[in-house]
């Protein structure tokens, strides 16, 4: 078997570490930088207030930290979750642990199992069902945040459910705290939003995943889950209430989605824009049953639906 030239790298860099007499201070610096990468795990579970265990000790692994066979397990929220393998940036976790965020995060969840999840959720028992099937999926996250202006550009935040469905999401968000928040809750309504980008990719050869969860979620929603009156409600309100914030061709695809409801087809698109930001507190102008066009004002709304969805 041939031996690839990064493990002939790794072997080499051994071989010398070994016969180099200072051999134990490398040691000592490999546990340090393996600590670090601990602390920023258990940092994170903190932030998230969840509980996190890797089968085997984090470790730096070329500049990155990595740990495999990881149980996470959300009290509060009733889920369980395994992963076999996440991967940071060295630094991207640590700041956590002093109670800032970081300047940079890059993190990736392979190999993605939900275990157990509460009965009064739809989305993550659906999550729970794909993992009982033997279904799996991987995660990421890449941001990247200025503490002294407080933007975060949130590059990706994607799912991937290995069948050529995925779903991603991209944002500029202002007005983000440097410290962590005693309260995330009233954080986030303090938060405006410049540009957010929401979009499922379909493979129209396969049942879709990413649209399937998001109609759980919906469901969820709605009084008993009752697909068909949601779908009558559904009807005039974007003929009548969304016109004035959506184009014909917005208007056209949204009403296309809710007619293939419970069993969409291809893929989504929702882009947000708003030239002097989007209050994320305008969104519970909606939930109270507020006009679209004054929780939306100065918005610029678009949204696609169907097979050519690319984006």
């Amino acid at each position: 078997m041939k031996i690839s030239a990064l493990m002939k790298s790794l072997i080499l860099i051994g071989l010398i570490g070994m016969l180099n007499p200072a051999s134990g201070v490398a040691q000592n610096l490999i546990k340090m930088d393996n600590a670090g990468c601990s602390d920023g795990l258990m940092a994170l579970a903190e932030v998230i207030q969840v509980k996190i265990n890797p089968a085997t000790p984090p470790r730096k692994v070329v500049g990155k930290c990595e740990a495999r066979n990881v149980q996470i397990n959300a009290p509060r929220a009733q889920v369980s979750i395994d992963v076999d393998h996440v991967q940071w940036n060295r630094n991207g976790l640590a700041p956590f642990a002093k109670g800032v965020m970081p300047d940079q995060l890059n993190l990736k969840l392979g190999g993605v199992r939900v275990t157990s999840a509460p009965e009064r959720d739809p989305a993550w028992v659906f999550l729970a069902n794909e993992g009982a099937a033997g279904r799996k999926f991987d995660a990421t996250l890449a941001f990247s945040f200025q503490s002294a202006t407080g933007v975060l550009d949130l590059a990706a935040a994607s799912l991937d459910f290995h069948n050529g469905n995925t779903a991603s999401m991209t944002a500029q968000l202002r007005g983000i705290s440097a410290t962590q928040p005693k309260n995330p809750e009233l954080a986030v309504l303090s938060m405006l939003v410049d540009d957010l980008m929401v979009s499922i990719h379909g493979n129209r050869g396969r049942e879709n995943p990413a649209m399937a969860l998001g109609l759980a979620a919906l469901q969820g929603k709605i009084p008993n889950g009752d697909i068909e009156a949601f779908k009558t409600k559904a009807t005039p309100y974007i003929a009548n209430e969304l016109a004035a914030v959506l184009s014909g061709g917005s208007i056209s695809a949204l009403q296309e989605l809710v007619s293939d409801l419970p069993r969409p087809k291809g893929g989504a698109l929702l882009h947000l824009n708003a030239a002097g930001g989007f209050p994320v507190l305008r969104l519970g102008l909606l939930a109270k049953g507020n006009k679209p066009a004054k929780a939306l004002e100065g918005v610029s709304v678009e949204f696609g639906y169907g097979a050519g969805i690319l984006r």
